[in-house]
């Protein structure tokens, strides 16, 4: 039987390696998803300041009330870099801009958005 030299056994173990990484692959399937699943819109259900902003602002009711109770925050140039924070770990940021009084009315209007709405 021949030695392998250290590249030629390197080559072998990553071989190795990789066709028993798919043979464990082999019983994976993806997580199937119907037509209706995968269509249905974002529910409202308990929307509150501490649920992320693009969470809040996927559902149309929700962001009718980020529109109304914060104004500008979804046109702000820089929404793509807070939107996946919430309105209570935004306001720390905001130099006073969302003080507790604003954040307890967008949680009292958020809190009124019901799934059967």
């Amino acid at each position: 039987m021949r030695r392998l030299t250290g590249m030629a056994e390197a080559r072998q173990s990553i071989l190795m390696f990789g066709i028993a990484g798919l043979a464990c692959l082999g019983g994976c399937t993806p997580p199937q998803v119907s037509a209706k699943t995968a269509y249905e819109p974002i529910q409202p259900a308990a929307f509150t300041v501490h649920t992320p902003i693009d969470r809040i602002a996927a559902n149309e009711r929700g962001k009718a009330v980020l529109d109304r109770d914060v104004p500008g925050v979804m046109n702000n140039p820089h929404y793509e870099l807070f939107c996946a924070m919430s309105l209570s770990q935004l306001a720390s940021l905001s130099g006073g801009k969302l003080t507790k009084e604003k954040l307890d009315q967008v949680n009292e209007d958020l809190a009124e958005l019901s799934p059967s709405q």
